[in-house]
């Protein structure tokens, strides 16, 4: 390898790492108590017991506020 392509190779490694690094530390970071999501709107739940569990007037498009419980464990999957 040239000097030049491992100073370029170098420069690009850093650039990634000082673009990346805050996304990372805001990963690590516990979420506060008080924390406000806002109001996710959420398709219909898939079955009536589903709604009656989340404490829904029945099976119809929600949002977070519509959820009667002291508080929510949101699990987000996301797939390619």
């Amino acid at each position: 390898m040239t000097k030049k392509t491992c100073l370029l190779l170098l420069g690009a490694g850093l650039g990634v790492l000082l673009l990346c690094y805050p996304a990372l530390k805001a990963a690590e970071a516990e979420p506060k108590v008080g924390l406000n999501l806002g109001n996710v709107p959420f398709s219909a739940p898939i079955t009536a017991a589903d709604a009656a569990y989340l404490g829904l007037a029945g099976p119809s498009p929600f949002t977070l506020k519509d959820i009667n419980a002291p508080y929510v464990l949101i699990e987000s999957l996301h797939s390619t």
